[in-house]
């Protein structure tokens, strides 16, 4: 039985092989596919982390036709998944800035998100908080 370049998950397309053989690999509790996914996923999970930050009222940069604002995040690589968005501690009328501004990111590099405007600048500061996916 074959495995798979990244994560060593058994394949075969062998028809001889046996039923039981086959679902000892794909779901027995040792060395199987599925323990194989559990740990890689409880991996990814314990390497994410969160990280609070704030776009300044005052950092915005640009024209009306392109404003951004670049935030320095040191864990940041340019290929890095994750998310962005407000804060759980937004307040009423930072939401209603975040929702007008229309915010959305506008490019990434190794240790810099950049955020733009598409809408209205704010006019105060917008907590944010950054998952990185492990």
């Amino acid at each position: 039985m074959s495995e798979t370049a990244n994560y060593g998950l058994y394949v075969t397309d062998d028809s001889s092989e046996m039923v039981i053989d086959v679902r000892k690999k794909v779901f027995g509790e040792t060395n199987s596919n599925m323990t194989k996914i559990d740990n890689i996923l409880a991996q990814k999970a314990e390497n994410s982390r969160y990280i609070d930050t704030v776009l300044k009222a005052s950092a915005w940069i640009g024209s009306d036709s392109l404003v951004t604002q670049t935030l320095t995040i040191d864990a940041l690589t340019d290929l890095q998944n994750g998310i962005i968005n407000i804060s759980q501690n937004i307040s009423r009328e930072q939401f209603e800035e975040a929702c007008a501004a229309k915010l959305y990111v506008s490019g990434q590099e190794n240790g810099r998100l950049t955020i733009s405007v598409a809408g209205q600048i704010p006019s105060c500061d917008i907590p944010v908080t950054l998952i990185l996916i492990g």
